[in-house]
């Protein structure tokens, strides 16, 4: 920790991440109920919280500790935010199936010239 870095900053910035996760949470959970309006409501509270961690985090140092901490979370977030996606937009997953390989198909390969 920097000097200019106090524990309560570097409390309020991982705070402001985990707000972040339960905000990431809770629209996953509308989204599964197809409750888009109320994933509209809780994506503006999030940007709210996105803009307050992004003035955090430049001047706030994280110890080792919290950084791992916070890269759980953003891990967490952006889980979250990819089942979110499979949701509001279920054409996705028809191209993922399209796009992976088959077991009997054989790789492409360019005939020798």
């Amino acid at each position: 920790m920097t000097a200019a870095t106090s524990e309560a900053e570097v409390g309020r910035l991982i705070g402001s991440y985990l707000s972040i996760e339960r905000a990431s949470r809770d629209m996953l959970a509308a989204a599964v109920v197809d409750d888009w309006d109320r994933v509209a409501g809780i994506q503006q509270r999030c940007d709210e919280l996105i803009d307050q961690v992004r003035g955090l985090a430049v001047r706030v140092a994280l110890p080792a500790a919290e950084r791992r901490a916070k890269m759980r979370i953003i891990r967490q977030i952006v889980r979250n935010e990819a089942q979110i996606r499979r949701l509001a937009q279920p054409w996705t997953a028809r191209h993922d199936r399209m796009l992976q390989p088959r077991g009997d198909a054989r790789p492409y390969r360019q005939e020798a010239r």
